[in-house]
């Protein structure tokens, strides 16, 4: 269970610098080599970087402010998520036509569960009620606002998605149909190209994300915070469990059967680090373990050893990680 307190007052400033088990019998084999890996997503956090654990391999990377939206491309599913990595937010809007919103005061922001959306997301593709949304960017790199847009969705079918986006002056005023694509997860839409833009690889081709994302916060006057983290690819059956008494070197396959897993999409997230804020410094949890299960049904363990460069950088999250 998370010490809220114990975060909070990290997170504030981060922010602000930031602006039931199945058995599944075991076949014996020997494990993998234990690896060293770097991710580089610089000290700014502005990379969000895909990464295959089978193959050790970073299949992708991306600036974190290259998208907006994300659409559910599976087959019988419909589903908008928001780029959390800008601490992006949107505000249901009721009684007022698209063409008449043109501020955003006393607008009530929610945002995507980072669990998953499955727990909930800021924009419900509800059509039969209100689809009308005010839209908040989020923050630029630098820490500058990304600005408003308002959205509006159009049709629902099956393979595509109609929405109507403008800014709040109604300018640029737009209709556009996103297509599924099979294989991705999410199709993902820029409001500054005004286009698809692949930002998710397929979807049997990554395990784990290294980004920044928006954590909520149930007991705080502003729930939403940018924290620096790993998310995982939870729509393609990625499972992970943690383990806090057993060294990293005394894990093996023998075990996996003990442990509880979670599909949840942050149940690595952040906390493998705490943050000084008497020294401005990171460390790392050295007890935690994490045990991966992919979509194969191969396991590995994950432990971090650093959040910094051999210069002294932060944000080059280093891990062991070895196949069990």
């Amino acid at each position: 269970t998370m010490n809220y307190l114990k975060y909070f007052s990290f997170l504030f400033i981060f922010s602000f610098i930031s602006c039931e088990k199945d058995e599944i019998p075991i076949d014996p084999h020997n494990s993998g080599d234990i690896i060293t890996q770097e991710i580089i997503m610089d000290q700014d956090y502005k990379y969000q970087v895909f990464y295959n654990l089978k193959n050790n391999l970073i299949v992708s990377e991306n600036i974190k402010t290259n998208w907006d939206l994300g659409f559910d491309s599976r087959q019988d599913n419909h589903s908008i998520i928001l780029n959390s990595s800008t601490r992006m937010q949107a505000a249901l809007v009721s009684g007022v036509s698209f063409e008449d919103i043109n501020n955003v005061n006393s607008s009530i922001w929610n945002w995507d569960n980072p669990k998953g959306i499955q727990s909930g997301t800021a924009i419900s593709c509800d059509t039969m009620g209100n689809n009308i949304y005010i839209i908040d960017r989020g923050y630029l790199i630098n820490g500058n606002s990304r600005g408003y847009k308002k959205l509006m969705i159009l049709e629902l079918k099956d393979d595509s998605y109609e929405i109507r986006y403008a800014d709040l002056d109604n300018s640029n005023d737009t209709v556009i149909q996103i297509n599924k694509q099979i294989g991705l997860n999410f199709i993902t839409y820029s409001f500054d190209i005004n286009n698809t833009v692949l930002i998710y690889p397929g979807s049997d081709n990554w395990d784990l994300l290294f980004t920044q994302y928006t954590q909520l916060f149930s007991d705080t006057t502003t729930p939403s915070y940018l924290v620096t983290g790993v998310l995982i690819n939870y729509l393609n059956n990625i499972q992970v469990a943690l383990d806090t008494l057993v060294a990293f070197n005394d894990i093996n396959i023998s075990m996996v059967n003990n442990y509880s897993f979670s599909q949840n999409q942050d149940v690595i997230g952040y906390d493998w680090k705490n943050y000084d804020l008497d020294n401005n410094v990171y460390s790392i949890n050295d007890d935690i373990t994490y045990i991966i299960r992919d979509n194969d049904g191969r396991y590995f363990k994950i432990h971090f050893l650093d959040f910094y460069n051999n210069y002294g950088e932060k944000g080059y999250p280093k891990f062991e990680v070895q196949e069990l």
